[in-house]
């Protein structure tokens, strides 16, 4: 239980770090991305602003060609495309590289570049040009997004080339976390484990003394030809009981991560048979029909007497559910390497809201009914404690009226 819960843990908190990490990443990048770009407009406006007054009239309309040729004399290089259009919206002149060949504010992609693997994307900024107080044209500077895509892209590959090694780290630290916090759970859980078996143990020596009494009291009464009804009741509740101590010491053991059980490689049919041939009685006393499909010839890894009571509880509960007449179905699928047991019947069925607790200690799905029947709720617990000490896994699937299906899939042996 303690490595399970351990893990669990670390696992969720990991999983809870790369989330903040990842979407923390993805928001801290999208606010410096537009912090760069308002960085960018602001250079843009301050160079738009500066190269206005350049912009002269030579034939009515706005030019900058003498800008352009003093600073080609000064052997000036332009790193920002300049743009002179009309009032209309029609470029007049460009200097500089090549850019959006259209009045845009914010970012648009050259078209030259846009059948290009990596279009050029540039950042855009635009002036109206005034003269006598009139609207002639507009200045429209640009530059390109480059270096913000380069940088913004080493970013998340740096975020992404880390992520790696701090999800080790960060596991390793709840792994440590983790132990430290559930070390007094698994305390309290062996005191507690330890608490049902000396409890079962317990029970057993009086349960124990009563049979020894009841046995000699029911000689006495033969031997006076006397009859009472009570000494069956009680011989019954003494076996109850007994059935009950043991289930509970089996249950605490299966659940122990100590207790430690022989695995051998078993024939399927070695467990099988003799489990069908003690059911059989059972379901043909009750007037059913317990159906058993071809076992198939393979092995699985395992302890033989853990397994058997597996399958005995789960067919014993099926028979135990299901009315006279009813059917009772062990059946089987390989699937690759997996093997799936399916115990199905034609039973009373089990409402969904109770199917996610069937297997939780003394939960009983009709209370009374299961009273009747013998039952004390520990036979579906034993059976997943079982089941996942062999690392394989069971589901139910059933509807109320119509019965139902135990699952059970565990790996085939090579």
């Amino acid at each position: 239980m303690k490595n399970n819960l351990r893990s669990r843990l670390t696992v969720q908190f990991v999983l809870l770090f790369v989330f903040l990490y990842f979407s923390g990443g993805a928001v801290a990048i999208f606010v410096f991305a537009n912090q760069l770009d308002a960085s960018l407009d602001d250079e843009l406006q301050d160079l738009a602003c500066q190269i206005l007054p350049a912009v002269d009239f030579p034939n009515g309309a706005p030019s900058l060609r003498r800008w352009a040729s003093r600073a080609e004399a000064r052997h000036d290089k332009l790193l920002s495309t300049v743009q002179v259009f009309d009032r209309s919206g029609t470029i007049l002149e460009e200097f500089g590289p090549d850019g959006y060949r259209h009045l845009r504010r914010g970012t648009a992609i050259v078209e030259e570049s846009s059948h290009e693997a990596n279009p050029v994307h540039v950042r855009s900024r635009f002036l109206e040009i005034m003269e006598a107080g009139e609207k002639t044209g507009y200045l429209q500077v640009q530059v390109s997004v480059r270096q913000r895509d380069d940088a913004l892209r080493q970013i998340v590959l740096t975020m992404v080339t880390l992520s790696p090694f701090l999800a080790l780290a960060v596991a390793l630290c709840g792994s440590w976390f983790s132990g430290n916090a559930t070390r007094p759970v698994e305390e309290m859980m062996n005191l507690l484990r330890q608490f049902v078996v000396d409890a079962a143990h317990e029970i057993n020596t009086p349960i124990t003394v009563i049979d020894a009494s009841v046995q000699t009291l029911e000689e006495t009464f033969a031997e006076q030809n006397l009859t009472d009804e009570i000494l069956p009741i009680i011989t019954r509740a003494s076996h109850r009981m007994r059935a009950l101590g043991e289930s509970l010491i089996v249950l605490s053991r299966m659940e122990s991560p100590e207790y430690q059980f022989s695995v051998t490689r078993l024939r399927l049919r070695e467990i099988i048979e003799p489990v069908v041939a003690e059911c059989e009685q059972i379901s043909r006393r009750k007037q059913q029909t317990l159906e058993v499909e071809t076992i198939p010839d393979v092995a699985i890894m395992g302890h033989a007497e853990s397994l058997e009571r597996m399958l005995l509880n789960l067919l014993a509960n099926a028979v135990r559910y299901t009315d006279a007449g009813g059917m009772v179905w062990l059946r089987f699928e390989v699937e690759g390497e997996k093997l799936k047991i399916i115990v199905e019947d034609t039973g009373i069925g089990i409402p969904k809201e109770s199917l996610a607790h069937v297997f939780e200690r003394f939960y009983r799905v009709d209370k009374s009914r299961s009273r009747e029947m013998g039952g004390y709720g520990l036979g579906l617990s034993i059976v997943k404690a079982i089941v996942e000490r062999h690392n394989a896994t069971i589901s139910v699937e059933s509807k109320v009226g119509s019965g139902t299906s135990f699952i059970t899939v565990m790996q085939i042996a090579p």
